[in-house]
């Protein structure tokens, strides 16, 4: 039962994870950017809304249950199993998400939220930091992104290697 539990969290709070990363890459990115100033009534009730809270426990929820599954999976010998092609593709995935994890949250999280505080100072002289502070959240998002998409190919196929 526990593995069933287990693979469950994993596959669906992943998938969380990953659609929410992506819906905000390659759409709401560029339609806040379309909209301007507008965007930061938008990002407030995202913020209202505990998106900036969800996203992280999404992803601490797939990832604690992936490493746990992974332990499950090795039998208490994990070295082994990391020599089989199996092994080093849920491995691998398992540490490309790790680091996806710790980029989003040490680099573009905090971005995010300090471009968001500023907009709603409403203080014209903030528009530049605000701007610079948006620019790095997107390439940080778009590296995160990426990663993710990796460590959703690397899981979906490790089975099969």
């Amino acid at each position: 039962m526990l593995q069933i539990v287990l693979r469950f969290a994993h596959v669906f709070f992943g998938a969380m994870w990953v659609g929410m990363m992506a819906f905000q890459i390659f759409f709401l990115g560029p339609a806040l950017a379309d909209v301007g100033a507008d965007a930061g009534k938008l990002m407030a009730a995202m913020v209202k809304r505990k998106i900036p809270v969800f996203i992280p426990i999404f992803a601490l929820i797939t990832l604690v249950s992936g490493f746990w599954l992974f332990a499950r999976m090795s039998g208490g010998n994990a070295g082994a199993l990391m020599r089989t092609p199996m092994g080093m593709g849920f491995g691998l995935g398992g540490v490309v998400a790790l680091l996806a994890f710790v980029i989003g949250v040490v680099v573009m999280r905090p971005a995010m939220m300090r471009s968001m505080q500023l907009a709603e100072s409403r203080d014209p002289a903030a528009q530049a930091e605000i701007q610079r502070l948006r620019a790095r959240a997107t390439v940080t998002g778009n590296v995160v992104t990426v990663m993710l998409f990796f460590t959703l190919t690397a899981m979906a196929v490790a089975r099969y290697l």
